[in-house]
C-alpha cells in the first residue's frame, strides 16, 4: 500500500457527511471520491472535500486507488454494496447494523475473508468516552458483580425520519426503533456487562402511524453471569432534555454499589470507596466518536489489525436483535439467543 490512504464515501446524507469530517481530521487520509444516487448531495459533498464523486458507487469501486470506502448508506443496502466493495478489493467500514438479517451478516463476513480485506462495522458507542470510562470502573470491581443495569434511548425525531422515507418502510429498515437504535444499545451492554443469553421484547402502543416498523419497544435481557438488562427505546417520547449520554447506561448495580450516568460525568456510590459518605464524581467530556471509530479502521487498515468492532462481533449484536424481533412475533415470550 501506499504511503497514504486513499477512501471512497458510500452516501453523502448525515452519516456520509460525519465520516468526512472525521477523515479529513486524518493526516495521510484522503477521501478520493463520494458517491449518492442524489447529485445534489454527491456533489456538495465533494465540493467540500475537493475530492470526484459518482452517482453510480461502482464506478467509484473501479478505481484501482481507492483503498478503502465508508459505506453509508439505507439498512438494506448495507450488505449488497459491502460485498461488492469487497469484491472489488476495498476495506469496508459499514455503518450500523451490519444488516437487516443474519444470513446477509453472514455474507458479509465470508466476503471479507475470502477477499483478504477489513470489515469493520461503524458502532461508535463502543469509542464513547463515558463508556470506556464505565468499562474501566466495572473492570476495577468497584461495584462488585452486576446484577442489574438499564439503558434508555429516549428522543422524538419523526420529521428527521420522514426526510428518510426508506426508514419508515419497515422492510428496507429492517424494523423500527429496535433495529436502529436497539442495535447501539445491545452493543453498549455486550461491550459492558457480557453476552446475553435470553431476550423478551414487548412494543407499545404506536403514536407515529407513519412508521411501519416500531416506534417504541422494551427489552428484558438476560446475560450470561445471571444479571438482568433493562432497555427502552422510542422514537416518540418528547422530553425536555436528556440526564443521560444517547448510547450509555444510565444506572449499573453492582453487589458493592452503583454508577449513575449523568450529563456531565458518572456518579458512584460504593462500599470500596475510602471516604466517609462512600461517593466519587467522575467528570467525563463526551468526545467525537466518530472520529475514534475512523481513527481505529485507519489503524486496523495499516497494521493489519482486527477491528474491535469486526463483522464477526457485530453479527452478535445483530443475534440479539434479530432474537428479540422472534421474542415479538411470539408475543413477548423469552427467547434463547442463538449465536
Amino acid at each position: 500500500m501506499r504511503d497514504g490512504l486513499n477512501i471512497g464515501i458510500i452516501g453523502c446524507g448525515w452519516a456520509g457527511e460525519k465520516h468526512a469530517e472525521a477523515y479529513l481530521m486524518l493526516s495521510g487520509v484522503k477521501v478520493k471520491a463520494v458517491a449518492d444516487i442524489e447529485e445534489k448531495k454527491a456533489r456538495n459533498l465533494a465540493a467540500y472535500l475537493n475530492s470526484l464523486w459518482f452517482r453510480d458507487y461502482r464506478k467509484m469501486l473501479e478505481d484501482p486507488e481507492i483503498d478503502a470506502v465508508s459505506i453509508c448508506l439505507p439498512h438494506y443496502l448495507h450488505a449488497k454494496v459491502s460485498v461488492e466493495a469487497m469484491e472489488a478489493g476495498k476495506h469496508v467500514l459499514c455503518e450500523k447494523p451490519m444488516a437487516n438479517t443474519l444470513k446477509e451478516a453472514d455474507v458479509m463476513i465470508r466476503a471479507s475473508r475470502k477477499n483478504g480485506v477489513i470489515l469493520m462495522i461503524a458502532e461508535n458507542v463502543r469509542f464513547h468516552s463515558f463508556n470506556l470510562k464505565i468499562r474501566e470502573l466495572i473492570n476495577q470491581e468497584i461495584i462488585g458483580e452486576i446484577f442489574l443495569v438499564r439503558i434508555f434511548r429516549d428522543h422524538k425525531i419523526h420529521d428527521y425520519l420522514r426526510k428518510r422515507p426508506w426508514f419508515l418502510n419497515k422492510e428496507k429498515a429492517g424494523g423500527g426503533i429496535w433495529m436502529a437504535g436497539g442495535f447501539h444499545d445491545v452493543d453498549a451492554l455486550r461491550m459492558l456487562i457480557g453476552e446475553p443469553e435470553e431476550i423478551t421484547l414487548f412494543q407499545a402502543k404506536s403514536v407515529f402511524p407513519e412508521l411501519e416498523g416500531e416506534d417504541t419497544v422494551a427489552a428484558l435481557i438476560r446475560f450470561d453471569n445471571g444479571g438482568v438488562g433493562v432497555i427502552t427505546e422510542s422514537f416518540s417520547t418528547k422530553t425536555y432534555k436528556r440526564n443521560t449520554p444517547l448510547g450509555c447506561p444510565s444506572i449499573i448495580n453492582g453487589g458493592f454499589g452503583t454508577i449513575n450516568v449523568i450529563s456531565d460525568g458518572i456518579e458512584i456510590y460504593s462500599e470500596k470507596i475510602k471516604s466517609k459518605d462512600k461517593f466519587l464524581k467522575v467528570r467525563i467530556k463526551e468526545n467525537n466518536t466518530f472520529l475514534e471509530e475512523i481513527k481505529h479502521f485507519v489503524e486496523c487498515i495499516k497494521h493489519g489489525k482486527k477491528p474491535i468492532t469486526s463483522g464477526e462481533e457485530e453479527k452478535r449484536t445483530l443475534a440479539v436483535i434479530c432474537a428479540g424481533y422472534e421474542s415479538l412475533r411470539k408475543g413477548g415470550k423469552p427467547v434463547k439467543i442463538t449465536y
